[in-house]
Formats: structure tokens, C-alpha cells, sequence
């Protein structure tokens, strides 16, 4: 198992009609995503099995559809919390030339029980992300799906407020989560159309409950006008608002 403004609690698979614009289908559009799960060099982690294949499914899935392209996928020593802080923040932060030069970044590995942050197996810049090393979509990040546990903890979510920077949505777990090798790619199956279409936060709850037990909550944060965004060449998206939407889903 993995370890670890104003905002309206939404209720389960809410379906909100928000103001939309459609972005071309011919359009290219880019998805990253890191996986840990050798954390030998963590003192806080023990070892996973599944995220390589898990982010793979991601990617490999994501990347190959007609409107995306896949930008990078790294994994164990080679995915460095550098590449998913701002440079306004202590240390190098580099994200705008990995994951916010991106417009839909994954990352599958251990979470904080605390919920304020995820976990690297080495320390460039140290083996946590802390929710206050992160500002996305400052660059191009939309959207950023965090499959680790308790990253989207009810009572904290509101942590991540700040980290949107333009950012339209994140999802992840309010609870402890399983490490499975087949999320990623039913989530982006259900992004895409290859079994259904749906919009991002609707597809996440699913793929949570199609791989995880009843006692697991996954969740979403969205700013407000976004709780309904589509990917890219799937649908339309709406325009962020400057309040704050989140729900917790059981699976």
C-alpha cells in the first residue's frame, strides 16, 4: 500500500455546467509523468512494485492519442522533486522546463500521511515536494494527477490553494491507496474515449473505484469553472474562476 479565496465541498460525481471553450482537435498538446518506486535512499518510504507500469499506462496511453504527445516520463533517481518545483521557490527549482512546460503532468508514488506533499526515492532538491514548493500552470500546466496517497486529505486540501497558478484542476486520494499497475491507463481510457469520454475528475473517480476497495477515497480540487474540463480534443474546458471546488469520492 502507498503512503502516505473560498471553496465549496461538492457531493459525489457532481456534474456542474460552467462556461466552456472548445479547443481544436488538431491541436498538439503535451503530457509528462514520474514514477518512484525504489525508495532505498528515503529514509521515511519503503519500497513499491507497480508505478512504473502505472505511470507508463499514463503515458504511453496519453501520449499516443491524435490531439497529445508525450514530453517525458522518468522515473526512480532520474524523477527529481526539482522538476516539479517554481524557481520563486527555495532551491533550483526547475519546473517550468519539465512538468509545467506540460499541459497534463502524473506522478505515481508515496504520499505524506500529512498530506502536505509527495516523495522521491533521492534528494534534488530533497525527497519531498511540499505543497509550498509548488506553483503549476504559472508556465502551461492544466491539469496534474498526484496517484499517491493522502495528497488530497479533506482536511487539508486547502494547502494546494496557492500551488495554482493557472492551474485548472488537481485529483488524487483523500485516503491511503493501493499500489496497482493499471490506474493510469484506465484513467486516460476514460479521458480519451477508448472505452467512454468523460471529464477529468469524473474519469479519476472512476479508475479510482474500478482499482481500488470500498474503504478508499479518492478526491479532486478544481478552481471553480474548471470541475468539468475534458482533456484536450475530447471536450471542452472552462475558465478558471477564483474559487476553489473539492470533493472526496468512495470507491
Amino acid at each position: 500500500m502507498k503512503q502516505g479565496i473560498r471553496v465549496r465541498i461538492l457531493p459525489l460525481l457532481a456534474v456542474m455546467l460552467l462556461a466552456t471553450v472548445v479547443v481544436p482537435a488538431s491541436a498538439y498538446y503535451y503530457c509528462c509523468a514520474e514514477w518512484v518506486n525504489n525508495y532505498d535512499n528515503n529514509p521515511d518510504f519503503g519500497n513499491l512494485d507497480c508505478n512504473e507500469e502505472n505511470a507508463k499506462g499514463f503515458y504511453y496511453q496519453l501520449g499516443g492519442d491524435s490531439s497529445w504527445w508525450g514530453s517525458f516520463i522518468y522515473g526512480d533517481s532520474q524523477a527529481l522533486e526539482r522538476h516539479w518545483k517554481d524557481p520563486s521557490k527555495s532551491g533550483s527549482g526547475i519546473d517550468y522546463i519539465y512538468v509545467d512546460k506540460t499541459h497534463f503532468a502524473f506522478f505515481s508514488g508515496h504520499g505524506y500521511k500529512d498530506g502536505s506533499g509527495f516523495a522521491f526515492g533521492t534528494s534534488q532538491d530533497d525527497f519531498k515536494l511540499h505543497y509550498n514548493d509548488a506553483l503549476w500552470g504559472n508556465t502551461q500546466m492544466d491539469w496534474v494527477t498526484l496517484d499517491a496517497c493522502k495528497v488530497l486529505r479533506e482536511d487539508r486540501h486547502t494547502n494546494w490553494y496557492d500551488a495554482f497558478g493557472g492551474l485548472h484542476s488537481m485529483t488524487g486520494f483523500h485516503t491511503e491507496c493501493y499500489d496497482v499497475p493499471d490506474r493510469g491507463s484506465v484513467f486516460v481510457h476514460r479521458l480519451i474515449g477508448t472505452w467512454t469520454v468523460q471529464p477529468i475528475t469524473t474519469a479519476w473517480f472512476v479508475a479510482a473505484k474500478d482499482t481500488e476497495p470500498s474503504t478508499t477515497y479518492a478526491a479532486a480540487l478544481a478552481r471553480d469553472g474548471c470541475w468539468s474540463d475534458y482533456i484536450y480534443g475530447h471536450g471542452s474546458q472552462g475558465t478558471p474562476g477564483t474559487s476553489f471546488l473539492y470533493s472526496k469520492y468512495q470507491c
